[in-house]
């Protein structure tokens, strides 16, 4: 009896262990083997999670040169500012007219930590469609250019230019010029144009802005130029248009700087030679050589002599521009008076003109004097004189015209009128 117990515990005992080695065991292992996969799946989701917050890219879309037609091809600047490499495998494009349109690419573009890359993105923007680019990567995330609603006719960003220390006597011409495929600009003040790979702004002489005193000082003339401007990289160029002293007209290059367009806007800042300004003066006497009929009793009339001054565009602003008859010879005519005495302008820009008159009170000698003929002749000199806005030189004889007016008598009113031209 006690010998059939002990076999039956020996055979449990092997039972218990069979069952141990067979089931508990295996059991374990295959738990422990499913905890390990999840943990590893776990901090394989937790890094790619990781990887995908700490993922940054930097895109930005332009543009190309339009062509005849004014479509552009639509190009991608990519940058990635992260540690992390950066797989772009898919763009979209939002346009208006088309809609959404999916870009898949066959070959990712991989950006390796730091790197960046300008990509031609298969697609043409037509002249009146505006787009948005994004770009998704392989992580999932989507990232949008912030040129939002980007068009050839607007491009969106400026391109502010600053000359300093200009000259008086000198006009400017800044251009700006893309390097390479990618940039467009157009100038500041088109409207609705189609960008292109070039443009120009010119800047009249500074003087045409009002210069202002302050304590005592005038600041040196300034000038601007803006433009609108895709992303990419641009040369300005300071061009200076001057007269040589053969008076023929002169270009050269003052300055040139390259730069990039690419967040925001750009402000660039050029110091030029300050020259002297060229001031000059010209007088159009309109009513010169012609004849003013006045009756013969009694024997007084009024010779109009209207006038223009203009002001060179190379010049300074003018002060207190004076305009007198300086001078006159009377023939067979007497002088009684002019009216007014002078014309006096405030303030000339370069460029403008100011027309006026004066009126010359005249009498025939004739009935003062028997012997003299009736009619006769009146010769007379205007003079301009001014102060100069910017430098304070004073121009006492700016510019003179000499001038002829006839006088004919009108006998009772009946016949030819009598005239003497000496």
């Amino acid at each position: 009896m006690s010998r059939s117990r002990g076999v039956s515990t020996v055979v449990g005992a092997a039972i218990f262990v069979a069952i141990v080695f067979t089931i508990i065991f295996p059991l374990m292992l295959y738990l422990n083997t499913l905890h390990d996969l999840y943990m590893r799946e776990a901090s394989s989701r937790l890094s790619y999670e990781v990887e995908r917050f700490n993922e940054k890219l930097e895109i930005h879309a332009s543009t190309g040169r339009p062509d005849a037609l004014g479509r552009a091809p639509v190009y991608v600047l990519l940058h990635n500012p992260c540690q992390l490499e950066v797989k772009i495998v898919a763009f979209y494009i939002e346009s208006k007219h088309r809609g959404i349109l999916p870009i898949e690419l066959s070959n990712p573009i991989v950006l390796a930590p730091g790197a960046s890359i300008s990509y031609h993105v298969p697609f043409t923007i037509d002249p009146d469609d505006e787009i948005t680019v994004k770009a998704v990567t392989a992580r999932g995330r989507s990232y949008t250019a912030p040129e939002n609603r980007l068009s050839v006719r607007h491009p969106p960003y400026m391109l502010f230019v600053t000359v300093e220390n200009m000259s008086l006597r000198s006009w400017y011409r800044v251009r700006v010029e893309s390097n390479g495929v990618i940039g467009c600009v157009s100038p500041g003040i088109s409207l609705n144009q189609i960008c292109q790979e070039n443009a120009e702004y010119t800047i009249t002489p500074s003087a045409i802005l009002r210069l202002f005193k302050a304590n005592n000082r005038k600041p040196a003339p300034i000038g601007y130029a803006f433009f609108h401007a895709m992303p990419g990289s641009y040369t300005v160029y300071l061009i200076e248009v001057l007269l040589d002293n053969h008076g023929n007209v002169v270009e050269q290059t003052v300055d040139h700087m390259t730069l990039n367009v690419t967040d925001g806007h750009v402000q660039v800042f050029f110091q030029s030679e300050f020259r002297e300004p060229l001031t000059t003066m010209t007088i159009l006497l309109a009513s010169n050589n012609t004849i003013t009929l006045i009756p013969s009793t009694p024997p007084r009339g009024d010779i109009v002599v209207p006038f223009t001054i203009s002001l060179g565009n190379m010049s300074e602003p003018l002060e207190n521009v004076t305009v007198t008859i300086s001078s006159y010879k009377e023939h067979d005519l007497r002088v009684i008076d002019i009216s007014p005495k002078k014309r006096m302008v405030r303030y000339m820009l370069p460029s403008e003109s100011y027309s006026s008159f004066f009126i010359i009170h005249v009498r025939d000698l004739h009935s003062v004097f028997p012997p003299h003929p009736l009619g006769g002749w009146l010769e007379y000199e205007i003079t301009v004189s001014g102060k100069g806005s910017y430098t304070g030189n004073n121009y006492n004889n700016l510019a003179t015209a000499n001038g002829r007016s006839y006088v004919c008598v009108v006998v009772d009113g009946v016949g030819p009128p009598l005239c003497y031209l000496g």
